[in-house]
């Protein structure tokens, strides 16, 4: 079941190394001649009108538009779909982009894979996967262009002449958007409401490899990190500690102090530590 836009994404990536085709209703199943009877005795004028091709593609998974995205939810193995679809899911172009919170005209749209694209009518949406050369790509299921099934398309300059003109953006409600791959740094800090888990995917790493790698740092239970803590996303990251700091600081203090031509010992409170230092400093 998808979680995040980037699950959204290889979804239905995959669907393009498959056989595909398109109907209206289809969310992933394989194609039957009694589904296709149904849709007809509904009936829906589409799938009486272009019978033939449709029935063309029996035994091959069959989707719609909004069917390629809804069946990455209720999907449990190809051609394997659920029964139980999760309430607030079987939802339509109108309903998709209504129930985004986050949307806006497809000039404004942000650069983060597994976005809703949307056209002007709200008749159709497809997937943002990235940009190629620039141009920005999708993935849809739609019969244009001969396609019949799950494909690819673009603003321009598609191969294949899959060009798309998009009107809207939309966050879809059912996932969780995670920031672009490009922002992550070397150390990730954590900020309130983050667990592990929750960071993990945010980083390209599953949860036991992030406390794996920060297991000195976090302590024993991998549920217990506190605002402000740093996280190594590499192994070759070294955290200096903060006594270690502290001492250099204290140390350079006292190779400042001058006039003094006999050992000393003295004791500094700095940063809720105690710090002792004895040392000679001769005569400047």
């Amino acid at each position: 079941m998808i979680k995040t836009n980037r699950d959204l994404v290889a979804f239905v990536e995959s669907k393009l190394n498959v056989h595909t085709m398109y109907m209206l209703g289809g969310f992933g199943r394989v194609l039957t001649q009694g589904m296709i009877n149904y849709r007809i005795n509904m009936p829906c004028v589409h799938t009486r009108a272009n019978r033939l091709k449709i029935e063309s593609g029996i035994g091959r998974y069959v989707y719609d538009c909004v069917g390629v995205i809804k069946g990455g939810l209720w999907e449990i193995e190809k051609g394997n779909v659920r029964y139980d679809i999760p309430v607030g899911s079987d939802q339509n172009v109108g309903m998709m982009y209504r129930s985004a919170k986050e949307k806006g005209a497809i000039a404004t749209m942000p650069d983060i894979k597994g976005l809703l694209v949307y056209t002007a009518d709200l008749g159709h949406v497809g997937i943002y996967v990235g940009k190629k050369n620039g141009v920005n790509q999708y993935v849809e299921a739609t019969p244009a262009w001969g396609a019949w099934g799950v494909t690819t398309s673009a603003d321009r300059n598609h191969p294949q002449g899959h060009n798309r003109k998009w009107a809207y953006w939309g966050k879809y409600h059912l996932i969780d958007y995670l920031e672009p791959v490009s922002v992550i740094k070397d150390v990730y800090t954590v900020v309130k409401g983050d667990y592990l888990s929750k960071i993990a995917p945010k980083v390209n790493m599953t949860t036991e490899e992030l406390y794996d790698l920060n297991k000195d740092v976090i302590g024993d239970n991998p549920n217990l990190i506190e605002v402000g803590m740093m996280l190594r996303l590499k192994p070759n990251i070294v955290f200096v500690p903060k006594y270690v700091e502290t001492v250099k600081e204290v140390i350079k203090e006292v190779e400042v102090i001058k006039e003094i031509e006999k050992p000393f010992i003295e004791v500094f409170e700095r940063n809720g530590l105690t710090i002792t230092v004895e040392k000679k400093v001769r005569k400047l």
